[in-house]
């Protein structure tokens, strides 16, 4: 009886084999195209092998916008002056910039209902809820507890709307990230009225 090659459909850790090849074909083709045949056969594995373990494309792209905002939070959480320092804003912008700019499709992804409905997917809400509060930490370390939430979010639209700029017209690299990283967070602190 004939012995059967390396078996393909069988794998140390397909789940992550195929969220790791689903994650750089999406920085090389786009998320749009992405086919979960694709996917399986960049991981070495069986076509059969995604719908072991995710329900359908939406469900990968999502575990994959999940992965995306921990990482984005732990970069903020991260940040140099974490979460009372003064220049924590103008550091967590920056990595946030950073973070786009290196993984341009993921943050497209993680951002856009047009493939994911997180709503359909709790924890990958929740690491979106989890990221913003991370930002709301650093601005609650100078601005009255009312006004969090809006200074909050308008730090965050001009942060975000700044690096989708970035990565969807090229307009400025990545050699601009820190000017402007200051830049952004004086305008925000001026505009709380922080000093």
């Amino acid at each position: 009886m004939k012995h059967p090659g390396p078996d393909r459909y069988h794998h140390g850790d397909a789940r992550n084999a195929l969220l790791a090849a689903a994650a750089s074909m999406i920085e090389e083709t786009g998320a749009q195209g992405l086919s979960l045949r694709q996917v399986a056969e960049r991981a070495g594995l069986s076509r059969q092998a995604p719908y072991n373990h995710f329900a359908d494309k939406e469900a990968l792209l999502a575990e994959l916008a999940l992965a995306g905002f921990r990482d984005l939070e732990s970069r903020i959480r991260r940040t140099r002056g974490y979460p009372a320092d003064p220049a924590a804003l103008e550091h967590a912008a920056a990595a946030y910039i950073g973070f786009a700019q290196r993984r341009p499709a993921l943050f497209r992804l993680m951002f856009s209902s047009e493939l994911v409905e997180l709503a359909r997917f709790p924890e990958a809400q929740a690491a979106g809820a989890a990221c913003l509060a991370s930002l709301e930490a650093i601005v609650a370390a100078w601005v009255d507890p009312d006004r969090v939430e809006a200074v909050s979010l308008a730090a965050w639209s001009l942060v975000h709307g700044y690096a989708t700029l970035c990565i969807e017209t090229r307009r400025e690299g990545a050699s601009l990230r820190g000017r402007r990283a200051r830049l952004f967070a004086r305008i925000i602190r001026a505009g709380a009225g922080a000093a």
